[in-house]
């Protein structure tokens, strides 16, 4: 029989509602549940004054039960409830919400905790849809965390590699698959622990990053910096051009080719706020004597240029 079945039963019998087959169900049910109790043994007088409590409790007319059917009622109802609170759990699990963003797009998330999450391009976070005793958010790519402070239930970013953990604070996590995940902090502090279980907690200026086939590394950021995407602003600081090309794809929503692979470790530096593709482009271009050619508006080959 299902768990709603059975509660259902129940609630028929203690009304009265029961058909003669159902009364026999519950009743042998009872008597199951009576013989397997290991409860001691009361009176009737004890068990009728109980009883009498109870219904003057619930304002109903008391009836003439026997302190065994009041025990074999008191034994279906206990493990009635139990079952429902079980039964709740699983079956009330918060609703899980993913929200996704395509190239070039940002997304602006408000959770019902009161925290903030701006969700940059290419990326996704999965959340409940209310929270329990911890604030658990899985994420894909890049977002920036505004958390609002709640000391009884931490707020925990999951990664594909590492975890963050905070109370009240706001942060950055990088954490494309195409680079080490970098995490930042804007105000406050956060815990971040690495795939070895190592634990590292950074504040304010701030940066741990999860080096390959290494450990948590922490250096000296301007925290500004790295939320500067939220301003529709690119800052490369001796940025591989490996990585200002995908940084490049997943902002104007193109694809890039590096035509020779000796150019990837390029660095380049610059800042470019609310600039058009080309412009960046050819800024990129001239700074370190490369051709971009448009097979297409969205398909770019990067090449040496030739004299």
């Amino acid at each position: 029989m299902k768990k709603e079945n059975f509660l259902l039963l129940a609630k028929k019998y203690e009304e009265g509602t029961c058909t003669p087959e159902e009364k026999a169900a519950v009743e042998t049910f009872f008597d199951k549940m009576q013989e397997q109790s290991s409860e001691h043994q009361i009176s009737d007088e004890k068990g009728d004054v109980i009883l009498n409590k109870i219904l003057l409790e619930l304002q109903v007319k008391p009836k003439k039960y026997s302190i065994r059917k009041a025990l074999r009622i008191a034994a279906v109802l206990v493990t009635g409830l139990t079952i429902a609170f079980t039964a709740a759990k699983f079956i009330f699990k918060p609703k899980e919400i993913t929200q996704i963003t395509a190239k070039g797009e940002k997304k602006e998330i408000y959770l019902e905790d009161g925290s903030v999450i701006v969700l940059n391009s290419n990326s996704s976070v999965t959340y409940p849809e209310e929270f329990e005793t911890t604030r658990n958010i899985q994420l894909t790519g890049q977002a920036y965390f505004k958390v609002f402070r709640d000391v009884k239930r931490p707020f925990i970013v999951q990664t594909h590699d590492v975890k963050v953990r905070v109370l009240g604070t706001s942060f950055d996590i990088n954490s494309y698959n195409h680079h080490d995940t970098k995490v930042s902090v804007i105000t406050g502090k956060v815990e971040v622990t690495s795939p070895t279980g190592k634990k590292v907690q950074i504040t304010k200026n701030q940066q741990a990053d999860l080096i390959k086939n290494s450990d948590l590394q922490i250096s000296a950021e301007n925290s500004d910096d790295k939320i500067a995407w939220i301003s529709n602003t690119i800052i490369l600081k001796n940025t591989k051009l490996s990585e200002t090309v995908k940084i490049i794809e997943n902002w104007y929503n193109v694809d890039i080719v590096i035509e020779d692979q000796e150019l990837n470790d390029l660095t380049i530096s610059g800042k470019f706020k609310d600039e058009k593709l080309e412009n960046v482009l050819e800024s990129i271009a001239y700074l370190k004597q490369l051709k971009i050619n448009y097979k297409t508006k969205n398909q770019i080959i990067i090449r040496k240029q030739t004299k």
